[in-house]
């Protein structure tokens, strides 16, 4: 079994799109696309880890953000405790230089829905339709 503490980031714009990651080449389990962040390591917070993983993947200082939800998942494969942060794009998209990922793009919930994603991650997408 998979076990994990995460923290993860939902990026939104005006119009309620939520900015994924490509994960093609970095994918652990098949997944194709995915919310920006990682794993909490050692002593970390989860807000520690989500600052350190955003600079590591889009080379950006993250500061304008709020937790969301905490979320514990439980299957055959996963034992996975999810932390979950939200934080409107405003103009941080120019900024991001992205270093990990084949890309980034926006999509509405609908089409994300229909994407290759972490089990984990579809349930998020249907707290984000009271959120946003």
């Amino acid at each position: 079994m998979f076990k994990r503490q995460v923290a993860v980031i939902i990026f939104y714009d005006e119009k309620k799109r939520i900015l994924l990651q490509n994960r093609a080449g970095i994918s652990k389990f098949g997944e194709e696309w995915g919310f920006f962040g990682g794993g909490v390591e050692g002593d970390e917070t989860p807000n520690e880890a989500l600052v350190r993983e955003i600079k590591e993947e889009l080379d950006y200082q993250l500061k304008d953000h709020s937790f969301l939800k905490e979320v514990h998942y439980i299957t055959n494969e996963f034992d996975i405790k999810l932390y979950i942060f939200i934080s409107p794009l405003k103009d941080k998209l120019n900024k991001f230089s992205q270093k990990e990922g084949k890309g980034m793009k926006l999509y509405s919930l609908e089409k994300a829905k229909k994407l290759k994603m972490m089990p984990t991650d579809y349930p998020l997408l249907e707290l984000l339709k009271d959120v946003l």
